[in-house]
């Protein structure tokens, strides 16, 4: 079985605020924002998904900012979510489950699912734009796509794992408090970034 994760990236003051509240929240304005300006805040959380063997993954920055939170995958069953294309998001989220919307729809759920929702349309569309030879070079798995929330999420019920790339040391404090492990990692590379998630989280 294949290990994927959902990755929130954002700035060291936004997940000082995240640690301190033990969730990452969905709001309108400029706390805990992680993947937008804040200008472009629609009260949603933007995240990817992260996983093996994509091509030029070896290039690949894993992640926005400085700072990563690792959620585990099985908030796709729980959490409503719609999965499109980047910088495709919708001023309100529930318009991605009307039928006939135009936007690009390439994984959606309601929630409280039995089993996983179907990806295969969102990973195709990943792979088809990390294939293209782009100008992005190193960017281009983090312009691939963007799956978003429209609720809270719980750093005790969802995150493995902090990246940050130095070891600041109100995060460490705060991660410690809340029993969550965090790592240091400035590598290029998603198979390597995955690997030093799989050594360290639990």
């Amino acid at each position: 079985m294949m290990n994927e994760y959902i990755i929130h990236g954002t700035t060291v003051k936004n997940l000082e605020d995240i640690l301190d509240s033990k969730y990452i929240e969905a709001n309108t304005n400029n706390k805990n924002k992680g993947m937008l300006d804040p200008s472009q805040s629609v009260n949603q959380i933007f995240t990817q998904i992260l996983y093996r063997n994509l091509p030029n993954e070896n290039i690949q920055l894993p992640h926005w900012f400085d700072c990563a939170i690792i959620l585990d995958k099985k908030i796709l069953k729980d959490y409503p979510f719609y999965a499109t294309n980047i910088g495709g998001f919708l001023n309100n989220f529930n318009d991605a489950f009307i039928k006939n919307t135009k936007q690009n729809i390439y994984a959606k759920g309601k929630g409280n699912l039995q089993r996983m929702p179907n990806l295969k349309n969102l990973k195709n569309n990943i792979e088809n734009i990390m294939n293209k030879n782009t100008i992005l070079k190193s960017a281009q798995f983090l312009n691939s796509h963007e799956i978003l929330f429209n609720k809270k999420i719980s750093l005790k019920k969802y995150c493995k794992l902090i990246v940050c790339s130095i070891p600041y040391d109100n995060i460490l404090r705060l991660a410690n408090k809340l029993k969550i492990p965090v790592i240091t990692s400035v590598k290029v590379g998603l198979n390597d970034f995955i690997d030093l998630i799989e050594n360290r989280a639990e």
